[in-house]
Formats: structure tokens, C-alpha cells, sequence
């Protein structure tokens, strides 16, 4: 990474892609992570990694139960004040799902993960992520260009992946 000067996304994960979801527990979930990525981006900068090509990204669903992505998610302004880009990975994921099944107004047979990942792609630009990844790519810049010309705060799609 150095010598190429390519980027580098850090990421938090609880345990090994075998093991994250048993049961993860945190005693501040938010502190912890936090904690963890200001740690992992010294260690980059203390290998010569420039500090514009670190993203640290605090791992929706990889160990972290469904209230944790929710509090995460909650604290994304937190994590956007690292002083590193904030990538958020929420697409599709099961708290999504979780978050809508209970919802009481009768509509969970109609269920559709994009309506969740536009909802929350809204909420964690208004709360200043940085890098939004997500599987639906124009559906997500529409709804971003939309909620930046209705009101929302200003969000960038300058640097569009497609």
C-alpha cells in the first residue's frame, strides 16, 4: 500500500467470518469500535500510509447484532470526526429487515430491502459518511440527488463509481 499508494478501507469485525455473529458482545459498542479504528489508522499512518488514503468503515454486520448497526449507524456523525473517511456498508442487511418486520402498520409481506437501504443511505449522508456502499448504485445517487434538492443537508455524488 505505501510503495503503490493505493487506498485502504479498515474495517471492524468481531472474530473470523465463522465465528462473528456468536453471539457478539460489546460493553459500548459505539466507544469500542471507535477505539479500534483510531488504533488501526495510527498503525497505517505509523507505516508510512498516507493519512488521505485511509477509509475506516465500522463494519455493519460483521459481529454486531441488530442493535448494534442501529447504534452505529446512530453515531456515524462520531465516526465522521475521526478525520479519516467514514464508509458505511448497509445494504441489504438483516437489521433492515429486522427494523421493518416490526413495524406494526401491516406491511411486512410487502417487504423490499431497497426501501430500508434508500432510508438509511439518507440518514448516514445527512450524518456526514463519506463512502456510502451499497448494491443498488443509481437508485441510491437518484435518491441522494433527491434529498439534497428537497431540503436534506448537502451530500457529495461528485466522485461517482459508475
Amino acid at each position: 500500500v505505501v510503495k503503490t499508494r493505493v487506498g485502504v478501507c479498515v474495517m471492524h469485525m468481531k472474530g473470523t467470518p465463522q465465528t462473528m455473529q456468536d453471539d457478539p458482545s460489546y460493553g459500548d459498542v459505539v466507544d469500542e469500535i471507535e477505539r479500534y479504528l483510531l488504533a488501526r489508522r495510527q498503525a497505517c499512518l505509523d507505516q508510512g500510509i498516507e493519512p488521505e488514503r485511509i477509509c475506516l468503515d465500522p463494519g455493519i454486520g460483521f459481529g454486531k447484532t441488530h442493535d448494534h448497526n442501529l447504534t452505529l449507524l446512530r453515531a456515524t456523525n462520531r465516526f465522521a470526526s475521526i478525520g479519516s473517511p467514514i464508509l458505511i456498508g448497509h445494504s441489504r442487511k438483516g437489521f433492515i429487515r429486522k427494523v421493518l418486520d416490526r413495524n406494526e402498520r401491516g406491511l411486512n409481506d410487502e417487504y423490499n430491502p431497497m426501501a430500508g437501504t434508500l432510508a438509511v443511505s439518507m440518514a448516514v449522508a445527512a450524518a456526514g459518511a463519506h463512502v456510502i456502499r451499497v448494491h443498488d448504485v443509481v437508485e441510491t445517487v437518484q435518491a441522494l440527488d433527491l434529498f439534497e434538492a428537497s431540503g436534506g443537508l448537502a451530500v457529495s455524488t461528485d466522485n461517482r463509481a459508475f
